[in-house]
């Protein structure tokens, strides 16, 4: 796994919560994101 969105509830001291990022050294705050913000973001982590 390299990035995961997620809105599940179950960390709730993230400033975002209930929506963060899991990322391969943990979780992050996250906005929510639509399918497009997930692949330009993507991009940009690719270039």
């Amino acid at each position: 796994m390299i990035a995961r969105w997620d809105n599940a509830p179950h960390f709730t001291n993230i400033t975002t919560f209930p929506d963060h990022k899991h990322i391969p050294v943990g979780v992050v705050p996250s906005k929510q994101r639509r399918l497009r913000d997930v692949l330009e973001e993507i991009e940009q982590e690719t270039i």
